[in-house]
């Protein structure tokens, strides 16, 4: 007999509390010859056909019907190697009764119930044909390799009357490797039952579900008991205005069923015409089922609906059928209800819906997305305007009311603001003019240029996409980034394509049938107006200077560094843009004769909206030093070094004290009223323009946003003041303290 070594055996007896398995042998694992040596090997019966059909004790299997309380199983029968030249095949007769149905299933089921086999339990069940030959019923094999045996459970459809019927058991001989278990006996039963599945036969002819009511509504249910079964129902769509079909497939709720179905439920919609127009499947069967689609019905007549178990398209093996999952197909016929859609719909550029708005106007357009896909199209129409402005959009959607749930838990809807490109000759022209030419279509961020492009090159007239807000929760709930803002062109009537969807795609399709509501406001932006001629001219000295402006559009990106991007705590997410990223007010500012070092004393306040809330965002401060000169708003001087300067909340030690976590100062204060945020530079930063700065007499600084919670206009004032550097201050500890010298002159605005 096989001996385990001692650290084998040390181990199991470390571990047995954990369920050491049985002590592997090699009768187990299937040498003929030592399990000879070990005792014997057990009595094999069953080897042929002939053998099956004479032995009546041992060898005949009773097809019982009635369930499970009246199951004939066959126990105590071993896969040996003994008189079968080296390969144990059981053989097994069975009469099938009388009286069997369309509705009729054979139930097959056994195999190891030990915790440990080699076998790859097998069973084929063939039926004896008239001629004498075999037709197979069903396969099913255990190939559980190295893991635990599992139970093989087969059911098929049969309907043949007292035939007769041979289980052919076996290891599956992989590889042509046969393998036997001379220690653990197997067990076999087969049983006729009935289909707990009403509608059956209903492969190919579908089972009505009728629908019934005000709105028209129906279901009917159904079970996938068989091996790759298949369950087809109809309903009827009658001759209507725009409806909605809201279809869902719900199972059992609780989850009960352990194991879970052995199969992941799918669906398919077919529209009268055979085409399918909604799909989908459960992510795993350890889910309850719960698939559900909104689709606008294209045509009246009669709809097609195919449920059966999840294939994936590489796989050849049958998807299992379960006799305990019972489903629900319900149907609902809606009529469309959002008034913007009109007779054709606006789901297209083509049939957007015209919007008109008067200088400092606004409209609000209400809708739903109640289908997928469900695009909202709208031309806004904008008059020529000689004086700057900027049209604001914000939408917004409700979070109840739908007729019927959310198709996903997780919305992913899309807002864009796009305009026609008309100039060229051609449509190759006009894509080319759209995706290179930067004054008939602005590009900001070259991480998006793919995204611009495609729009380019996807219609005629081309596409200029101007902005892409797409939702984000929950880190910006209640569709806070779905708002914006953008300059509009002076001197020309302008049309802008606005677009709302869900982008979803697969199972994160999406609608709510819930009302949404766009915002659409043209307004005077008076600021801009003041800068047209350049910058604001602003004089600094020994007393404080007020400077003021408003920050009336973008997003708040103030550098193409990725930094920037991903600290932004407001509306931006990765595939986010604006064409024209963000406002910035231009200011010169002058030193006023000031020569040598000087320190920077810099305050800035930003005033709270009318409503009472917080500000939209926050300052940040591109200063360029390159001395006077004509510079648009917004812009920079060619070649010149910029710094960006803005609030930082985080503690530092400051530079006259020792390394250390005590030692932490604010290098900012943050002060809030009920009108305003004011943010101070603490004196200890040691802020200050050297003299090789000051000497080019002034400094440029664009104020642009960052850090925005919405995109409303930021209000703000700048206070400054220049005195001779080094500056003299108070320490936080109550001591004098003066700033550095640092190579003859001042540490942060160096040459």
């Amino acid at each position: 007999m096989r001996t385990i070594s001692r650290v084998a055996a040390s181990s199991c007896v470390l571990f047995c509390l954990m369920g050491c398995p049985p002590e592997p042998t090699e009768c187990i694992e299937g040498t003929e010859a030592v399990c000879e040596d070990a005792g014997g090997l057990p009595p094999d019966f069953c080897n042929s056909q002939a053998e099956a059909e004479a032995d009546s004790v041992n060898c005949h299997l009773s097809v019982t019907t009635g369930g499970e309380a009246n199951r004939a199983i066959k126990t105590g029968a071993y896969i040996s190697r003994l008189s079968d030249a080296g390969v144990d095949q059981d053989w097994y007769f069975a009469q099938a009764p009388g009286g069997l149905t369309a509705r009729s299933l054979l139930h097959i089921g056994g195999g190891y119930s030990a915790a440990q086999t080699a076998v790859n339990f097998s069973v084929n069940v063939l039926r004896e044909a008239s001629d004498g030959g075999f037709v197979s019923v069903a396969t099913a094999i255990d190939r559980h390799g190295a893991a635990a045996p599992r139970p093989i459970d087969v059911i098929v459809p049969f309907d043949q009357s007292n035939a007769r019927l041979f289980a052919l058991v076996a290891d599956e001989g992989a590889s042509g490797q046969n393998r036997v278990d001379n220690r653990s006996t197997y067990s076999l039963f087969m049983e006729i039952i009935d289909n707990p599945d009403v509608n059956e036969p209903n492969d190919t002819t579908p089972t009505v579900i009728p629908l019934a009511g005000a709105p028209l509504q129906g279901s009917g249910t159904g079970y996938l008991a068989t091996n790759d079964d298949v369950d087809l129902f109809s309903f009827a769509v009658p001759a209507a205005s725009r409806q909605i079909i809201y279809m869902r497939i719900q199972g059992p709720d609780p989850h009960p069923m352990s194991p879970p179905p052995p199969f992941k439920l799918s669906y398919t919609l077919f529209d009268p015409s055979d085409r399918p127009i909604a799909e989908g499947f459960m992510a795993n069967e350890f889910l309850r089922i719960d698939l559900a689609t909104a689709r606008l019905a294209p045509m009246a007549g009669t709809y097609k609906v195919v449920v059966k178990g999840f294939k994936p398209p590489t796989s050849t093996l049958p998807v299992r059928g379960d006799l305990r999952v019972q489903y629900t197909v319900q149907v609902q016929l809606l009529p469309d209800l959002d008034a913007q859609e009109g007779t054709n719909g606006n789901d297209t550029g083509a049939t957007a819906r015209m919007v008109n708005i008067a200088a400092n106007g606004s409209v609000n357009l209400t809708g739903k997305l109640s289908y997928v896909a469900d695009e909202e199209w709208f031309l806004v129409s904008l008059p020529a305007r000689a004086s700057p402005s900027t049209l604001r959009y914000r939408l917004t959607a409700a979070t109840g009311g739908g007729r019927f749930p959310p198709l996903t838990g997780t919305p992913a809807r899309q807002l864009r603001v796009l305009k026609r490109v008309t100039t060229g000759a051609t449509a190759q022209d006009r894509q080319v003019a759209c995706r290179t030419n930067n004054s008939i279509c602005p590009h900001s961020d070259e991480t998006s240029r793919p995204l611009v492009d495609q729009l380019c090159d996807a219609s005629d007239p081309p596409l200029c996409l101007y902005a892409q807000r797409n939702e984000e929760l929950p880190l910006v709930p209640n569709l806070r980034n779905l708002v914006g803002a953008l300059p509009v062109t002076q001197n020309q009537a302008t049309e802008f394509l606005v677009m709302f969807r869900d982008e979803g795609q697969g199972a994160s399709k999406y609608a709510d049938d819930r009302d949404w509501t766009l915002n659409l406001e043209w307004q005077d932006d008076a600021d801009e107006a003041g800068r047209v001629g350049g910058p604001t001219n602003v004089g600094l000295g020994g007393s404080t200077t007020v400077s003021q402006g408003e920050l009336s559009f973008g997003y708040g990106r103030v550098s193409d560094t990725r930094e920037w991007y991903f600290q932004s705590r407001g509306l931006r997410r990765l595939a986010d843009y604006d064409a024209i990223e963000t406002d910035r007010d231009l200011f010169q500012f002058n030193f006023g004769g000031a020569m040598g070092d000087q320190s920077w004393e810099l305050s800035w306040e930003l005033l709270h909206p009318s409503d009472g809330g917080s500000p939209a965002g926050d300052l940040a401060f591109e200063l360029t030093f390159c001395g006077a000169g004509a510079v648009p708003d917004g812009g920079l001087c060619a070649g010149a070094q910029t710094l960006i300067y803005r609030y930082n909340d985080a503690s530092l030690t400051p530079w006259y004290l020792p390394m250390s976590a005590s030692n932490g100062t604010m290098l900012f204060s943050r002060t809030s009223t009920s009108t305003s945020t004011t943010i101070t530079a603490s004196p200890i930063g040691c802020s200050c323009f050297s003299a090789a700065r000051t000497a080019g007499g002034t400094y440029f600084a664009n104020i642009a946003a960052i850090d925005r919670t919405d995109n409303d206009p930021i209000r703000y004032r700048i206070s400054q003041r220049i005195a001779p550097y080094p500056a003299n201050f108070t320490s936080p500890d109550g001591g004098a303290a003066t700033c550095p010298v640092l190579d003859a002159g001042c540490g942060f605005a160096q040459p």
